[in-house]
């Protein structure tokens, strides 16, 4: 059960075993960073801060893995919850369809596309540079999720003419630009974490703050659980102290939780 000890923690140990003694409907929000199928062992740059992406069968090991742990986080979300399953080309689209399956069609908001640049590019092929997240909603009664949109407006361009000026309608009417910007769309254009960026620990594929602040700027409100049962190098749980949100973690990996846990600190 979760109660007052285990909010603002993390736990070492899979998060299909974690999630069956966990309080049922109570995170705001859960993301989740699995694995991407990649073929190889993630290694970073510190000793110890290492994880095997290489699975047996491919899809045929790989997918029941993911659906038995996403059935089981399914449960823990509170209604009108959101849950988002960060992932890339090689399984985003297997994986949509068994969210499809677990909540629903209509409960399906967004394909969130990470743009990102740095690192490599192809000389045979369009180069990969962009994750999907996928967020699906846990519909309730109104069947609308918390989504705060003036928490994460972007400036206006500067060549915008409607931040400048606004725009008047064919009826006459005349819209002003907002203030605090415009609505973030389904693009988000956020750099990686370079490699001399002292938000960089070390670990092997971490994600950057920038990212999981705005996601849970939009999707929950202050003092809302948020769960990350793939937790890594913690940047979930880093983002949601700062938006003073209530966080829970936990990661298989024992440096990775220890990893969390000193970055917390």
């Amino acid at each position: 059960m979760l109660n007052q000890d285990l909010k603002n923690k993390i736990l070492q140990g899979d998060m299909l075993d974690i999630s069956k003694k966990l309080e049922k409907n109570s995170f705001r929000l859960i993301y989740i960073d699995p694995p991407f199928l990649t073929g190889k062992e993630q290694v970073g740059t510190k000793e110890g801060l290492v994880y095997d992406d290489r699975w047996k069968g491919n899809l045929k090991s790989y997918l029941p893995w993911l659906k038995e742990r996403l059935e089981a986080l399914y449960q823990l979300i509170c209604e009108n919850g959101s849950f988002v399953l960060h992932l890339d080309w090689r399984a985003s689209h297997y994986a949509k369809i068994i969210l499809d399956e677990i909540y629903g069609i209509n409960c399906f908001m967004n394909e969130i596309i990470w743009h990102y640049t740095g690192g490599g590019r192809s000389k045979r092929r369009f180069s990969c540079k962009h994750d999907t997240l996928l967020w699906y909603a846990k519909c309730g009664k109104s069947g609308k999720p918390v989504y705060n949109l003036d928490a994460v407006r972007i400036p206006y361009k500067e060549t915008s003419g409607f931040a400048k000026g606004g725009i008047v309608s064919a009826a006459g009417k005349k819209y002003m630009p907002n203030p605090l910007g415009t609505p973030v769309d389904d693009v988000w254009d956020i750099p990686i974490v370079n490699p001399m960026s002292s938000e960089r620990i070390g670990y092997p594929t971490q994600k950057p703050l920038a990212l999981l602040i705005r996601l849970i700027s939009a999707l929950t409100n202050e003092g809302d659980l948020v769960g990350d049962f793939c937790c890594g190098s913690g940047t979930t749980l880093v983002a949601a102290k700062q938006l003073n949100r209530t966080f829970f973690g936990c990661d298989i990996s024992k440096a990775a939780v220890e990893t969390a846990k000193t970055r917390l600190l």
